[in-house]
């Protein structure tokens, strides 16, 4: 590969059951770099087999079985919760699992390419909340990555899809419906503009749900007939995990497949067909429905307004996702891409846009960009020397940012800051006001999601501006959220009269290991 240590950024998809990385190869083109197995994706699996010491990827899927309370698969659905897991009594939060899983990815590109790798562009799914989008950031540094930025999965998708077919003006549906995470997109590609409409999911919906869903339907067939439940005991449930993830692939492609069942002495052969297994899941089609519905509606956009649709992630490979969304759209084309590759590399091409616009790949982009650049002149004028393109890639606000306030009545209300669907980077302000005589400090409770009343509502952080002169009732106080491209919020509370700011980037994660114990923590696992 074309790559140097000087040049190289690695595209990373971070997914909640399989992971890829891309870079730049020697014919200038974004490709998927091997893992240390030779294979295109890494299971996002890791198992712990002594103390500080860890496999991941295709080893530790097989040592699941074995050993199912030392290994973690799904942490992706963790990210951005206070919650610690303990493994031969070392605690991990779920950005340092993550951490090892990139750690392991890491190495895997070094090897593939004979040197160090050390800039990363990181996927996260389009409806990731901010504590997720800062636990994915924080496991990269972990990893010892230097994360350049951290895009949206629909948004690296449309990138690797939009380079392909250079020039034209289209609007673009992105369905991406991963392992762990669902989310549907709108976007308006045109040249090396990529421009996020509006797009909507659900963090807790993907692959790994139809999984349960069959789960659970075997295990309770078996019970019926024999009066032993699989799920019961942690080795048996994934054994048959793994079973029925092998016949969801196989109902892919073929009408029925079969689950062997051995449990307690007492073996059961149960056939699923693929007509069942759309029976038991047919709710979760209709979630996905129901979203990509709403998202359009939303925005007041008909069918006929979609030019094309992007069927992204592992879980859209089954015949009954991909039937309802043709079913949907009607008249929208459906350009083939890899479903579990395309979002590495556009995640790659990203970082290579932003990053590094002279770079040989995008060699054909500038050509192209220069010959529409010179047909709007008059050809007489002088030629001038090469035009160097400036990717344009904004994503939208996910999920509404406001601030916990009080009415006149002393009541407490929640004020949105930042409306969905805002473009980001955003800088947005709200002034605000002393609730009580003789205040000397003030707390600015930042919130994130829809609702007027605090119970609706996540609190994501907290900000404190002390040490003011006490003043009356309605001495003003300004609050300005500012959202960067990796869609993480900081903070200022500015005092109006003194000009005094306050400025955080939030503590969005809960009580965490100290970064500096984290990076020792991580870097001393030793990871295979």
């Amino acid at each position: 590969m074309a790559s140097t240590p000087t040049n190289t950024i690695l595209g990373i998809d971070l997914g909640t059951t399989y992971s890829a990385m891309a870079v730049i190869d020697q014919f200038g083109k974004s490709t998927i770099v091997p893992n240390a197995d030779g294979h295109p994706t890494t299971p996002s699996v890791v198992h712990f087999y002594e103390p500080g010491a860890c496999v991941v990827g295709e080893e530790a899927v097989k040592s699941v079985v074995a050993d199912p309370a030392n290994s973690i698969r799904f942490v992706k659905r963790l990210m951005g919760e206070d919650i610690k897991m303990e493994f031969y009594g070392e605690e991990y939060t779920p950005q340092a699992i993550s951490a090892l899983i990139l750690k392991k990815l890491k190495s895997d590109a070094e090897e593939s390419l004979g040197h160090p790798v050390k800039d990363a562009v990181i996927t996260v799914p389009a409806y990731f909340n901010s504590a997720q989008r800062a636990a994915t950031a924080e496991a990269g540094r972990l990893a010892g990555f230097n994360v350049l930025s951290m895009i949206n999965e629909p948004t690296a998708a449309a990138i690797a899809h939009g380079l392909e077919k250079f020039g034209d003006e289209r609007r673009v549906l992105v369905f991406d419906l991963g392992g762990g995470t669902f989310d549907v997109t709108v976007m308006d590609i045109g040249g090396i503009t990529f421009k996020t409409v509006a797009s909507d999911g659900n963090a807790e919906l993907g692959g790994k749900d139809w999984d349960d869903r069959l789960v659970n339907h075997v295990a309770e067939a078996f019970a019926e007939k024999h009066g032993e439940d699989p799920r019961d005991d942690p080795q048996p449930f994934q054994e048959l995990y793994e079973r029925c993830l092998a016949a969801k692939l196989a109902l892919t492609t073929k009408p029925k497949a079969v689950v062997p069942v051995n449990y307690k002495g007492k073996r059961e052969a149960i056939t699923i067909t693929r007509e069942t297994f759309e029976e038991i899941s047919a709710d979760l089609v209709q979630q996905c429905e129901e979203t990509t519905k709403l998202l359009l509606e939303s925005q007041y956009l008909e069918w006929s307004d979609i030019d094309e649709v992007l069927l992204v992630g592992g879980a859209t490979q089954m015949p009954m996702i991909r039937s309802m969304v043709e079913a949907l759209a009607d008249g929208a084309s459906f350009p083939g891409m890899r479903p579990d590759e395309g979002v590495a590399v556009g995640a790659n091409l990203a970082g290579v846009l932003r990053h590094q616009p002279k770079h040989p790949a995008l060699k054909s982009v500038r050509a192209a960009l220069n010959a529409q650049a010179r047909a709007k002149k008059n050809p007489k004028d002088k030629p001038k020397k090469e035009f160097i393109p400036k990717v344009e890639i904004q994503d939208a606000c996910t999920h509404p940012l406001g601030v916990i306030a009080l009415d006149a009545d002393l009541n407490e209300m929640v004020v949105t800051i930042i409306e969905k669907a805002t473009p980001v980077p955003a800088e947005c302000h709200g002034r605000f006001a002393y609730a009580y005589d003789g205040m000397t400090a003030v707390q600015v409770e930042v919130t994130e999601g829809t609702g007027s009343q605090r119970d609706e509502v996540f609190v994501v952080g907290t900000i404190v501006l002390e040490d003011l002169p006490p003043r009356p009732r309605g001495t003003p106080i300004d609050v300005i959220y500012k959202y960067n491209i990796n869609q993480i919020l900081e903070v200022d509370v500015v005092d109006v009269e003194t000009q005094t700011i306050r400025s955080a980037k939030l503590h969005l994660l809960g009580e965490l290991l100290d970064m500096d114990e984290a990076e020792d923590q991580v870097a001393e696992t030793e990871v295979r």
